[in-house]
């Protein structure tokens, strides 16, 4: 009751104070609600992030002849111009990288590392035109070439798989993986590139030709892992 007549004998100017002091204390509490969201969301990408890596760290020490520790880098710059073409990271020569690092996701091959600063490093993707890399498709054990070619209507990222033996022949109901070779010395073999789904005849009739579908997630880059190889 006390408390009751109190209010009641507050000025005009007390009650706007008291419900001023109200609203700024439900929105730091809002606030703070907002923050616990945010926290949780980010150990639950943290936690995903780990199984990745554990996952990814045992995948590069089998089947190759060469062996790799990895190192995860946040993307620290991507231009709208050369969205398609590059990217930069928050590693440089002082975390040890080197040009012609090769730069993976948790979805397959990102491209590999073309410049190095002190901090940072540019990294040349897979989708970049002037990128071209050994590969294989899975189950076979012949190398094709990995050509680089932007993107397709709808932003779809694409690359370009050249000189494929002729008796391979995907589908669009069964289309094959081309995954990484370790023939190219920077990735281990088995990293996926992306799906083939049908196949025509190259310019010199030698061999067959296609299109690559990559992931969509280069176009979502927030994290990466460097390939660091094990001397």
């Amino acid at each position: 009751m006390s408390n009751y007549w109190g209010h009641l004998s507050d000025s005009k100017e007390t009650l706007i104070e008291k419900a001023k002091d109200y609203s700024r204390l439900k929105s730091d509490l809002e606030l703070q609600g907002d923050r616990s969201i945010a926290i949780e969301n980010e150990v639950v990408r943290l936690r995903r992030l780990k199984a990745s890596l554990e996952k990814l760290e045992s995948s590069l020490n089998l089947g190759s002849s060469q062996q790799f520790d990895p190192i995860v880098a946040r993307v620290s710059h991507r231009s709208l111009s050369g969205w398609w073409q590059k990217i930069t990271i928050r590693k440089g020569s002082s975390h040890g990288m080197k040009p012609g690092f090769g730069v993976i996701s948790n979805k397959g091959v990102v491209g590999r590392i073309k410049s190095v600063g002190l901090l940072s490093s540019e990294i040349e993707l897979i989708t970049n035109p002037s990128f071209r890399m050994v590969a294989h498709f899975a189950g076979d054990d012949r190398p094709v070439t990995f050509q680089g070619s932007g993107i397709a209507l709808g932003g779809r990222s694409v690359g370009l798989a050249l000189d494929v033996p002729h008796d391979l022949t995907p589908t669009p109901e069964k289309p094959q993986t081309l995954i990484s070779s370790d023939l190219s010395s920077i990735f281990p073999r088995g990293i996926p590139l992306g799906v083939v789904k049908d196949l025509g005849e190259g310019d010199e009739g030698l061999f067959k030709s296609g299109n690559v579908s990559l992931g969509l997630s280069l176009n979502q880059l927030m994290e990466v892992t460097v390939l660091v190889p094990r001397q």
